[in-house]
């Protein structure tokens, strides 16, 4: 019981941190915050950026993680 209660919390602080950037970017860059998610979806920011990094993401400050997620998405959409 006590495993999963520690799993659940980490899911939940991996999500709020995610929501954190993604409204925080999309404010930063004058977009709606799901039209914002539906772009880092597509290449895959959400989970292989933001959700697999969470353990070094959680350390940086919300401004280091929004400028990492419009940066990331910058560059994949300038390919």
């Amino acid at each position: 019981m006590a495993v999963e209660c520690i799993s659940q919390d980490l899911d939940y602080r991996k999500t709020h941190l995610a929501v954190a950037a993604i409204e925080n970017a999309a404010l930063k860059l004058g977009v709606s915050s799901s039209e914002l998610y539906t772009r880092l979806q597509k290449y895959g920011i959400v989970e292989n950026g933001l959700l697999a990094f969470y353990d070094e993401l959680h350390t940086q400050s919300l401004d280091w993680v929004t400028d990492f997620i419009i940066e990331a998405l910058q560059n994949r959409e300038a390919k």
